[in-house]
């Protein structure tokens, strides 16, 4: 994302602790939304991920700092009044509504921006046609909910946050409940929606693989502060701390040349030569994950340095049906990063 791209969302050192408690669930949190984009909140359960959305459409009060939409202070605007719309967990579709019925149902109380009056019926269909067609919904507006599939659902959702416009969509795992081979077909149809439409969404999610393949920027949190705030590829091969390089994928600690470097499991690869690999070692197990097996390695030489290190390895399972159980392997390193 450019760095002069306009800014949508703004927090300004937003804390946040609930009654009772005295530790903040939020810390000092400032973070800035490009018009347009697409935006992960990653981070383990217990993290203040689902606080923050919470904060950000008015649902919650900050303890301190600010919350600026478009450059406008949300501070005393009630969550309705906020021009953001949030597609939850479990989609929260009317089960008695159609599709229509459902997508509809924000519109009835929506007023024109020029003559602030309610939508006339005509305006009103004619909004939900759109979105339907946008989205692909057009031939199952007269079904109900438990007619759909789980990524039909989640379109509905969508469509029904759509159309009232919103400046920024937020959304809560909403992939969540999916099986894995539907996940990854819904979040695909998720991405092409977003670039599409161009609307700034702010998403939640602990998944990893799930961050990275959807945002522009992800920023990665823990115990209520911001670790790093960065593109998916900035994330992934320079991250700036312990917790966010094992968390944004697999992480080997490796002590090298007199320093600790990150190796991913797939940055090794097998060492083809006569001379000496970087590691030498001896395998523990196998797991087969289909193109690529999943090794995990007693290293007992680094640089030709006697050590007693584990490191996992993923390597192309062509390449390696040799390697067994208590066999030795030699391996080379194609990346490394020191933080």
């Amino acid at each position: 994302m450019m760095e002069n791209a306009e800014i949508a969302l703004s927090l300004k050192d937003i804390s946040y602790s609930y009654k009772g408690n005295t530790a903040p669930v939020v810390k000092d949190f400032s973070l800035d939304v490009a018009k347009g984009s697409f935006t992960t909140l990653l981070g383990p359960s217990g993290c203040g991920k689902t606080t923050l959305l919470r904060l950000i459409s008015g649902f919650l009060v900050p303890s301190t700092g600010t919350v600026e939409l478009n450059g406008i202070n949300q501070k005393g605007i009630e969550p309705d009044k906020r021009k953001i719309g949030m597609v939850f967990q479990d989609y929260a579709l009317f089960p008695h509504m159609t599709v229509r019925q459902n997508i509809l149902f924000g519109l009835k109380i929506k007023r024109d921006k020029l003559s602030n009056k309610k939508l006339s019926k005509e305006q009103q269909h004619e909004k939900a046609a759109k979105i339907a067609e946008n989205l692909d919904l057009q031939n199952l507006m007269e079904r109900f909910p438990n007619e759909l599939s789980g990524g039909q659902q989640q379109r509905v959702a969508l469509a029904r946050a759509l159309v009232l416009d919103p400046e920024v969509l937020l959304m809560d795992e909403p992939l969540s409940s999916l099986d894995t081979k539907l996940r990854e077909k819904v979040r695909e149809e998720l991405k092409m929606i977003q670039q599409k439409l161009k609307i700034t969404t702010v998403y939640v999610t602990h998944d990893q693989e799930e961050a990275l393949s959807l945002s522009d920027k992800i920023a990665v949190i823990n115990d209520g502060a911001l670790l790093q705030y960065g593109t998916p590829r900035e994330l992934y091969f320079k991250p700036q701390d312990d917790f966010t390089a094992d968390f944004v994928g697999r992480a080997n600690f490796v002590p090298l040349e007199n320093e600790t470097y990150i190796i991913r499991p797939e940055w090794f690869e097998l060492n083809k030569t006569e001379a000496p690999g970087v590691v030498e070692g001896k395998v523990v197990s196998a797991s087969f994950l289909g193109d690529r097996t999943r090794f995990v390695i007693a290293a007992e030489k680094l640089e030709g340095k006697s050590c007693n290190v584990a490191l996992t390895a993923d390597l192309p399972t062509l390449e390696t049906n040799f390697l067994e159980e208590g066999g030795s392997v030699s391996l080379n390193i194609s990346h490394k990063w020191k933080i």
